[in-house]
C-alpha cells in the first residue's frame, strides 16, 4: 500500500480556505426592492462577493509547488516540471472534488451579512478539521509503519495539527468578535470599515500559517521525491520511506527550518491568545498520542527511533 500524505486530506489548503472564505472577500450592500401590502419599500442587506477568480486556487497551488521544488534538490532521474505538475493537479484535483467546501464558500457568497456567513463559514472548517483528526492520525500512523524515519520526525506534524488547530479557534474569536460589531454599524460604510479590520487581523495569521505549511511541504515533498524511482510512484505516493535515500544535510535543513516556522506561527498566536502556551502543546490526552504510543510497542526490528 502506497503511503499516503496526511496533508492532502488534513490540510492541504492550509490557509487558503480560511483566506478564500474571510480575506479574500469584499462586502457588497444589496438593495432590493418589495412591495407589501401594494406599498413599495427599499431594503438594504449586505452580502459578500470574492476577490479572486474561480481559478485562483490552481494558480495559487501551481506557484506554490514551483517555489517547493526550486527550495528543494530534485533527483536527476525526474524532470522538476512533471514533478511540479503531478503534486498541482493532485491538490487541485481534491478541491474541486470537495463538494463540502465548494457548497460551504458558495453558501457564504450568496449569504446575506445578518446571518453571521462568516463566523458560520469559520465554524464549518472547525468541525470538519475536528471531525476528520482521527482520520489524520491513521494516515500518520501509516507513514510512520512504512518507513524507519524516527517517531520524533512524526511527533512535529502532531503538533503542526494542534497549530492549526489553535489558528482555527482564534480565527474563530476574531470573526465572532468582528462580525457582531459589524452587523450593529449604522451604515453600510462603518459596516465595511469593521470587516476591513476584520480582514487586516487575520491576514498575519494566516501568512504566517502558510510559511508554516509552506515549510512542511518542502521536508514532505523532499522525501517523498527521493523515495521515488518513477513518476507513476510519485504520483501515488512511494510504498516505503527510507531515511537512507536522502541526503542527511538537506533533511536536517529542512526540519530545521519547518521547526523554525513552527515556533514563529505559535508565538503569533500567543499574541492573540495568551492561553496559547509557548511551548509545543501537552500530548498525552490527544488521541495522536494515544495511538503512537501504541506503535512505539509495536515491535520492528526495521524501525530505528534513534535521530
Amino acid at each position: 500500500m502506497a503511503v499516503t500524505s496526511p496533508f492532502g486530506v488534513a490540510t492541504d489548503y492550509s490557509g487558503s480556505a480560511l483566506r478564500f472564505g474571510l480575506v479574500d472577500v469584499k462586502p457588497i450592500e444589496v438593495v432590493d426592492t418589495i412591495k407589501k401590502f401594494g406599498i413599495k419599500f427599499t431594503r438594504k442587506t449586505q452580502a459578500f462577493e470574492s476577490l479572486r477568480p474561480s481559478e485562483s486556487f490552481a494558480d495559487f497551488v501551481t506557484l506554490e509547488n514551483e517555489a517547493i521544488i526550486a527550495r528543494i534538490l530534485v533527483p536527476d532521474w525526474f524532470e522538476a516540471e512533471r514533478v511540479i505538475r503531478i503534486f498541482s493537479q493532485r491538490s487541485i484535483k481534491r478541491y474541486e472534488e470537495d463538494a463540502e467546501l465548494q457548497k460551504a464558500i458558495k453558501e457564504l457568497r450568496s449569504s446575506k451579512a445578518i446571518e453571521g456567513p462568516l463566523l458560520r463559514f469559520t465554524r464549518f472548517i472547525i468541525n470538519r478539521f475536528e471531525s476528520k483528526r482521527e482520520e489524520y492520525v491513521e494516515i500518520e500512523a501509516g507513514r510512520f509503519l512504512a518507513s524507519n524515519f524516527p517517531l520524533s520526525f512524526y511527533r512535529r506534524f502532531i503538533v503542526f495539527d494542534n497549530t492549526y488547530y489553535d489558528l482555527l479557534k482564534v480565527s474563530e474569536q476574531i470573526v465572532r468578535f468582528s462580525e457582531f460589531h459589524a452587523r450593529t454599524a449604522r451604515n453600510f460604510q462603518m459596516y465595511s470599515r469593521q470587516i476591513e479590520t476584520m480582514k487586516r487581523t487575520l491576514s498575519p495569521l494566516i501568512d504566517q500559517m502558510d510559511i508554516c505549511f509552506f515549510a512542511a511541504s518542502c521536508l514532505k515533498k523532499y522525501i517523498s521525491i527521493w523515495n521515488a524511482k518513477t513518476y507513476e510512484e510519485l504520483e501515488r505516493g512511494p510504498e516505503f520511506l527510507d531515511l537512507k535515500n536522502i541526503d542527511g544535510q538537506e533533511f536536517e535543513r529542512l526540519c530545521n527550518d519547518f521547526e523554525a516556522r513552527l515556533l514563529e506561527m505559535r508565538e503569533l498566536l500567543l499574541k492573540h491568545d495568551p492561553r496559547i502556551i509557548r511551548k509545543e502543546p501537552r500530548l498525552e490526552n490527544e488521541p495522536t498520542a494515544k495511538m503512537f504510543g501504541k506503535l512505539v510497542m509495536s515491535p520492528s526490528d526495521s524501525l530505528n527511533l534513534e535521530r
